[in-house]
């Protein structure tokens, strides 16, 4: 004789469920509940409804999804701001001899790598958002020259800012971290003078980047980015190459 399943009688709602914490854990960020209550009746209900439904999938699933939501919003921040970070990123590079066609694919990536460092999407494209985007593209774009350069390109770079607390900066906060690290993963030789000055790093351009991003933060970065557009860069006298080297 088969046994009735007996189904669980459902919680009687407790007196003070309107004022009682649903995440008791901590889960849900108080900032967020705030947020949501400032939203219209028919935005609340899109959005209970969207967690259900998301709650219901698999976590691949839902990884999937995010992933796909924060890169199209981030195509999107991208496309709009497209012009405006073309003009002022391709200007500052060409001061370096560094060509950069700066395509809605490219800065999305940097849009999405900041994304990545800040978990921060802005609901809007203000000043402030894309003053920090395009520190952030000029740092990488540096760091990766400096990274690029051989120690003696490096020094020269370095010596020849005015500034002697530029010069400082430049050399303690990016090129010695990018020397010390080049040196540890072998990436460099020694030369013919038993010194590793003339030797210039192959890396490819994923390689670049991940040296970047393991050696500097996002206020080194920025700061770099930031930085840069002051920089003295003399193109023939950093990269003329030594006689009999």
């Amino acid at each position: 004789m088969l046994k009735t399943k007996t189904l669980p009688t459902p919680t009687m709602m407790k007196k003070d469920f309107a004022t009682s914490r649903l995440d008791k854990f901590g889960v849900m960020p108080e900032a967020f509940l705030k947020e949501f209550n400032t939203k219209d009746a028919s935005v609340r209900r899109y959005l209970l409804n969207s967690f259900t439904l998301f709650a219901s999938i698999s976590p691949e699933q839902q990884h999937q999804i995010l992933n796909d939501l924060i890169q199209a919003e981030i195509l999107n921040l991208a496309k709009k701001s497209q012009n405006y970070i073309q003009n002022k990123i391709i200007e500052v590079l060409k001061t370096f001899g560094i060509v950069k066609s700066m395509q809605p694919s490219e800065i999305a990536d940097y849009y999405y790598r900041y994304y990545l460092m800040t978990g921060f999407i802005p609901e809007d494209v203000t000043a402030d958002y894309l003053s920090k985007i395009i520190d952030f593209i000029l740092g990488v774009e540096i760091a990766k020259m400096i990274l690029s350069m051989s120690f003696i390109q490096q020094q020269r770079l370095f010596e020849i800012q005015g500034n002697y607390s530029n010069q400082v900066i430049l050399f303690y906060r990016y090129i010695k971290p990018i020397r010390r690290k080049l040196i540890a993963d072998k990436v460099i030789k020694r030369d013919k003078r038993g010194e590793h000055y003339y030797a210039i790093p192959l890396l490819t351009e994923s390689e670049k980047l991940d040296y970047v991003f393991e050696l500097f933060n996002m206020d080194k970065i920025l700061y770099l980015g930031s930085s840069a557009k002051n920089f003295t860069f003399d193109k023939e006298y950093i990269y003329n190459q030594e006689r009999g080297e």
